[in-house]
């Protein structure tokens, strides 16, 4: 199946999508670069360097044509400084020249060779440099780390420069503190060295050979081709017990694969040796996607650049014979519309819109209670007021018959003592239901008070108890009729 014909089959299940190729001159590619703003893409080889605009696809530049006597571009990293100096391309090569190549306008700023010749294994640049320059480490075949500077005026200047015991640098990355680690490629040495003078701070092996590395600082790990079954996540502050293995097809022959994270640190992708790209979920270990660079082969190059909430994979495979090699781009919104509410205006949208729903809640309440009140204690609504007013002095309460003895006023007098009893039972269930009523109302209040004019505020309140009063009044004069009408046999009930 051709890779166009793959793509429109997988197109539906598939996270990424591809979203270009680009073929360039025969030859292994061996390393590949996107820029820090992804608008370009370089990658280096047998044949040096050649640069691509990723939104034109279209071809920048090449490398000087005495790229023989400098030997294969082996690796190549983006750089920039806080000066606004315009971004450049570092890369080394297999008879230890660094080169730094500015984008715009192009132009070779500056070449060196290090050391004794060795290849340039790997290298990294340090994103917290200062205004000073651009801090640059590198590794060599011949067991070396070293840190440079390129100041402002293009000129590099030493750190320092170690020579590890028995580890050839595979791959290097700076720490949060301006350290140093570094990877061993055969004996999977993992190491942090101190970034004043390269001196060792910490050291373990891992539990297999290192093909390639990366680290995370955010996430606080770093992932390794282990060269065998896959890819291994260790923890950059923990020991060599690894966290998980991300487990691939078994290989046809044990090769190095570069390994890089996307997404933020959510995604490990990976090379292979059967034309395959794997994606993986950091924190799951679940296989999320396969990118089909090929019909079958080594994809041992690749990198990886995350521009707002897009993760941009490049990939790449060495030509057969004098054929073109390919480069593919692929590409996942990983986060659509991240930074959508983070303005102060959306903020403040959503802090109204939460507060207007707690009044709303507030409000709801208060209306269920004023119902409650209405329906089923409004006898004791009435009392409850009565019983206010005449606590204010002394309270007693006689019957006068029109024709029997003084001594029937005892005997008149206890069914109305029976029933201020009961009154007075449901006056304590009424205070409570009260002061629950008063509490809603005042953090109404509050809340309306905050959010809404004042004079909404008013009217809510008085609302509330216009309302009230009604059902009370309209309840006492009810009572009041009643009470009159039990009494027309002669009898007086009289509150002193």
């Amino acid at each position: 199946m051709s890779l166009f014909a793959w793509s429109l089959f997988t197109k539906s299940t598939q996270h990424f999508q591809h979203r270009a190729c680009l073929s360039t001159y025969g030859g292994s590619i061996h390393a590949l670069a996107i820029s820090n703003d992804g608008q370009a893409l370089a990658c280096g080889g047998t044949e040096g360097v050649k640069l691509w605009d990723t939104r034109s696809r279209k071809e920048l530049t090449c490398s000087p044509l005495n790229c023989e006597s400098r030997g294969t571009v082996s690796c190549a990293v983006w750089i920039t400084t806080r000066l606004g100096m315009a971004e450049t391309l570092c890369y080394g090569t297999g008879l230890g020249y660094v080169a730094f190549l500015r984008r715009s306008p192009i132009d070779e700023i500056c070449v060196r060779r290090l050391g004794s010749g060795f290849e340039i294994t790997c290298m990294s640049w340090d994103p917290t440099s200062s205004d000073a320059g651009a801090r640059i480490a590198i590794g060599t075949r011949d067991k070396i780390v070293q840190v440079l500077v390129l100041n402002t005026n293009s000129q590099l200047q030493a750190v320092f420069s170690v020579r590890l015991d028995n580890t050839v640098p595979k791959s290097v990355a700076f720490a949060d503190d301006r350290g140093v680690y570094a990877f061993g490629l055969y004996d999977g040495n993992f190491i942090k060295l101190n970034g004043d003078d390269g001196t060792v701070v910490k050291e373990y092996t891992c539990k297999s050979v290192i093909g390639h590395a990366a680290v995370n600082q955010k996430r606080g790990v770093f992932v390794v081709d282990n060269a065998a079954d896959g890819f291994t996540l260790y923890r950059l502050d923990g020991n060599e017990e690894p966290v998980r293995t991300f487990v691939t097809a078994p290989p046809s022959v044990s090769v190095p694969k570069q390994v890089a994270f996307g997404a933020e640190g959510r995604l490990i992708v990976g090379g292979s040796d059967n034309g395959s790209v794997y994606v993986f979920e950091r924190k799951t270990g679940k296989l999320l996607d396969t990118l089909r660079h090929s019909n079958g082969g080594l994809v041992q190059t690749i990198a990886t650049r995350d521009i707002d909430g897009r993760c941009t994979v490049a990939t790449a495979s060495p030509a057969l014979g004098r054929g073109k090699a390919t480069i593919n781009l692929w590409v996942h919104d990983y986060s659509i519309g991240k930074a959508t509410l983070t303005s102060k205006d959306s903020w403040s949208l959503l802090h109204m819109l939460k507060r207007m729903f707690t009044l709303l809640v507030h409000l709801s309440a208060l209306a269920l209670i004023v119902s409650f009140l209405i329906t089923s204690y409004s006898d004791t609504v009435v009392t409850w007021s009565i019983d206010i007013a005449q606590r204010m002095r002394p309270m007693h309460m006689f019957i006068f018959p029109a024709s029997n003895p003084p001594q029937s006023a005892v005997f008149e007098e206890a069914p109305y003592i029976q029933e201020a009893v009961r009154e007075k039972s449901d006056i304590l269930i009424l205070h409570e239901l009260a002061e629950k009523l008063m509490e809603v109302i005042r953090e109404a209040k509050r809340d309306a008070g905050e959010d809404l004019h004042h004079v909404i505020k008013h009217d809510i309140t008085a609302e509330v108890e216009r309302v009230f009063h009604q059902a009370v009044q309209a309840r006492k004069d009810d009572i009041r009729g009643t009470r009159r009408g039990q009494d027309g046999s002669g009898k007086e009930v009289i509150l002193v």
